[in-house]
């Protein structure tokens, strides 16, 4: 199975290493593909020296959180990934979260996208955002 694991980073430098650590660490290790939105902290020297087998794309502009994804997304069609996770560049995963969704997502084919639960850094509670646009809206319009 192919997972690409895509990032988009803009001025990341105070949180790559643990996202970055989080998916050499995983039991699924993923392909990464970077868009950096025109970062000015160092974030793309640091990524291409640090994690070398990322695959990073440099924009001349800031393309925004979408459209740069959109970059990976047509990399990810173009190379046939069988799976697409897409990061937020202040985010990490557990060694187990990849093995989880794909297993998931094999035993219910019927499933178009899965997400893990998000929770706050804290790892005690659901993050604020995911809990009242995802959980309680979607649940009581069911």
């Amino acid at each position: 199975m192919k997972l690409l694991v895509i990032i988009v980073t803009y001025n990341a430098m105070q949180w790559a290493e643990r996202c970055f650590k989080s998916l050499q660490t995983s039991t699924i290790v993923p392909d990464v593909f970077v868009v950096d939105n025109g970062s000015s902290d160092g974030t793309q020297a640091y990524i291409q020296e640090y994690y070398p087998q990322t695959i990073f794309q440099q924009s001349k502009e800031n393309l925004g959180f979408g459209a740069a994804n959109n970059i990976g997304l047509k990399y990810a069609l173009e190379n046939n990934y069988d799976y697409v996770y897409l990061l937020n560049q202040d985010a990490w995963v557990m060694t187990d979260t990849f093995e989880n969704l794909i297993k998931i997502s094999v035993e219910n084919p019927e499933y178009g996208i899965i997400s893990p639960m998000q929770m706050n850094a804290d790892m005690y509670h659901i993050d604020k955002n995911f809990l009242m646009d995802y959980l309680i809206i979607k649940t009581r319009s069911s």
